[in-house]
């Protein structure tokens, strides 16, 4: 379990974390574990032993290695070749994870052809033997997703179970004839197994649904009209004024429409997070001859945003439904630039953890054109506040700061513009931004270059980013 868990964190920065991956990566997993089955009962049937089962055990390990050596590698290739990230993720799970996964599924059926000595013992053993596999991977799936995920890079945890499977392997290599006719056999074939099989109101609702990737909640209250996507204690998405649609009601819009004071007149605007659409909406009123792409992954998202918040798609705005990951990888292939790129990708709990990475910012950096402005909204409040800030701040170095419950974290592809620029920008558009409520006089003081984080925190990456682990816990 621990593996089929990592796997799905590797897949994430090439084809997403959407369901599609997950059914494709569940899908090769049970059936290289089904063929396993296979191949170990029929193997058990001529003079089992414990050192065969032991080299099941060295071969699986062996087999897993490449997945740390080269998984970038081949994943690369994979996703320049297969844009589908449903048949992606399904030929890249295959290629990593398909030989470990059914050499580890030949381990339970020889286990057991290797227990049973007397037919009437053979249910017995057989429970007993899957019982304490299928606890096995219940811990080994807590003490990953839990725990290791803390404090340890994704090939760190793979080294560690390589090498765990090799020291058992070689326990039972070594004193495994010894042990064949003791107690301690069975009990060692117990321990081979583990982890081996699980690879098997006040407010006003108007409208609720369960998408594929969360429950979104549209009600109103107090003359505004909301998202949410949990039931209850879940903050807002998006909100608009039921009497004036043109004002933009969340604090975090009009700081991120501050992007414009660094770049004021983006022709090509890149959106990650649709939400209700209000700042695509808004874009587009101000800019009515620029081109955008407003990347949202759930389609029940854009459809209730068409619905219930005047949306509207079309003439100047495309939505592409993916992974917004998945999108910023293959407008790199494609040469795609854009003068304004907007992060504001959450799901229930907080940004997804494939989307705060080093690796994932160092790719948006690319289609940034010369010149252009980058705006991504996170949470002022957030355990992840240091985290974020030395990733971003390793990636596009100085930036500027806005915080006001929310924080938007603004920078420039050239270098920061000073705070006359910015000041004069802001008269420019001063007139055409009082319409949706966004004030130079309320904006511009949340402006900030101070670093007022922690420097001694590890920067998110591929290979660590608990992310929403750490700001549930506020941990370091």
């Amino acid at each position: 379990m621990s593996i089929e868990l990592l796997s799905g964190r590797i897949l994430a920065p090439y084809f997403g974390s959407s369901i599609y991956v997950w059914g494709g990566v569940i899908t090769v997993f049970m059936v290289a574990l089904s063929i396993g089955y296979l191949i170990g009962g029929r193997l058990s049937i001529k003079e089992p032993s414990l050192r065969n089962l032991s080299l099941f055990l060295s071969s699986a390990a062996i087999a897993t290695t490449p997945i740390v050596l080269m998984n970038e590698f081949a994943l690369d290739h994979i996703f320049s070749l297969i844009q589908d990230p449903r048949y992606g993720s399904v030929v890249s799970t295959t290629l990593l994870f398909f030989l470990p996964t059914t050499i580890l599924g030949m381990v339970a059926p020889y286990s057991v052809r290797l227990l049973v000595k007397e037919y009437k013992y053979s249910g017995h053993y057989t429970g007993l033997l899957f019982f304490v596999s299928t606890f096995g991977s219940a811990a080994g799936t807590i003490m990953t997703s839990f725990y290791l995920v803390l404090y340890l890079e994704i090939n760190s945890i793979l080294w560690i179970i390589i090498g765990i499977s090799l020291a058992i392997s070689l326990i039972a290599m070594v004193y495994g004839a010894k042990m064949m006719n003791k107690a301690a056999a069975p009990m060692l074939c117990m321990l081979l197994v583990p982890g081996v099989s699980g690879f098997a109101n006040a407010e006003a609702i108007i409208h609720k649904e369960r998408s594929l990737y969360r429950d979104i909640t549209v009600y109103e209250e107090e003359g505004t009209r909301c998202m949410k996507f949990t039931r209850r204690f879940s903050p807002r998405q998006t909100c608009v004024s039921l009497t004036n649609r043109d004002h933009l009601v969340m604090n975090y819009s009009k700081m991120m429409l501050g992007a414009l004071y660094l770049g004021p007149n983006p022709q090509k605007i890149l959106m990650i997070g649709v939400g209700g659409g209000t700042l695509p909406t808004t874009l587009s009123s101000l800019f009515p001859t620029a081109e955008m792409h407003a990347i949202e992954i759930d389609p029940a998202v854009i459809n209730v945003a068409k619905k219930y918040f005047d949306f509207k798609p079309g003439k100047n705005i495309t939505v592409f439904e993916e992974d917004g990951r998945v999108f910023v990888r293959r407008a790199i292939r494609k040469g795609y630039e854009y003068d304004l790129v907007l992060l504001d990708a959450f799901d229930h709990e907080y940004i997804p953890e494939h989307l705060l990475t080093k690796e994932f910012l160092e790719e948006v950096k690319k289609t940034i054109s010369p010149g252009g402005v980058l705006a991504a909204n996170t949470w002022a409040t957030s355990s992840l506040y240091d985290h974020e800030s030395v990733t971003y701040e390793s990636v596009f170095g100085k930036f500027y700061n806005l915080k006001y419950v929310s924080r938007v974290i603004l920078m420039k592809q050239d270098g920061l513009p000073s705070m006359d620029v910015i000041k004069k920008n802001s008269d420019a558009l001063d007139d055409k931004l009082k319409r949706f409520g966004v004030e130079a006089s309320w904006l511009l003081p949340l402006f900030s270059t101070k670093r007022d984080w922690r420097t001694d925190v590890r920067v998110l990456t591929d290979q660590y980013s608990p992310s929403n682990l750490l700001n549930l816990r506020g941990g370091n």
